[in-house]
Order: structure tokens, then sequence, then C-alpha cells
């Protein structure tokens, strides 16, 4: 049987550990918080990306906004193909007038090299015309100060 001598000598050499390792249960807790603002950093980030693609695909833009001061300002808005003057107050919206109906983004494209050699032959033949010296009239002289485009 059990000696009671050997009992109390056992109690004594486990040096009376009380309740669980403090330590550990702050780690535990620590590392639950740390994986729980990761996770939600991840959905933060995917979510923004999420409606970001699908606002991109949407068919109504805010194509141009002019502050008038305050918080009145006009906005050109583009749904479909439609294209609307929108003035936007405090507390109210209005719809101004139906633009074009077709407003797209310009896009230049730099010139090809067939429009730039089309473009040199026009300004060669123009200077060529230009090099025989003659009395210029009034009207010539009034056009050459304006250019070919205005």
């Amino acid at each position: 049987m059990l000696q009671p001598h050997l009992l109390v000598v056992a109690d004594t050499t486990l040096g009376g550990t009380e309740g669980p390792d403090l330590t550990r249960y702050l780690m535990v807790c620590g590392g639950l918080l740390l994986l729980v603002g990761l996770l939600g950093f991840a959905f933060r980030k995917l979510v923004t990306r999420t409606l970001c693609a699908r606002a991109a695909q949407r068919q109504m833009q805010v194509m141009d906004v002019l502050p008038l001061g305050g918080k009145h300002k006009l906005c050109v808005v583009r749904c479909y193909d439609r294209t609307f003057l929108i003035g936007v107050g405090e507390k109210e919206l209005s719809q101004i007038a139906e633009l074009d109906a077709v407003i797209a983004p310009a896009r230049e494209t730099p010139p090809g090299k067939v429009e730039l050699h089309a473009f040199s032959k026009v300004l060669e033949r123009l200077r060529g015309s230009s090099a025989t010296p003659t009395a210029p009239s009034a009207s010539a002289t009034h056009l050459s100060q304006e250019g070919l485009l205005g």
C-alpha cells in the first residue's frame, strides 16, 4: 500500500503551480488578434479590388465636374449612349440639359508615316509657291499673317 510520507514528498516536488501559464495565454491571444487583423486587411483589399473592377464595367460614368462654389457643382454624366448635364446642390439634383448623343473620351493617336509624308508634301508645295517674289497685295499680307488655319 501507499505510505503517507511519500505522498507528502511528491506534493512538495511539484512546486505548487496553480492555474494556467499566463505567458502562453497572452501569446495565444496576441496571435489570434494578429490573425484576425490580417484576415480583415486581406478581406478589405479583396472587396476594394472587386468593387473597382465592377465600377469600371458600369455603363454610367461621371465625365467631368465643375465646382461652382460651396456645395454646388455641374456634372457631365454619360449613361450608355446618352450624355446629360446635371446640376448638383446640397440637397437637390436637377437635369439641366441632354448633351450630344455620344461624347467619347478623346483618344489622340500620333500621326502615322503616311499622314506625316502628306503634310510635308503640302508644306513643301506651299513654301515653293511662296518662294517666287511678287509684290504682295494687302489681302495676301493679311492672309499670310493669319496663317492657313485661321
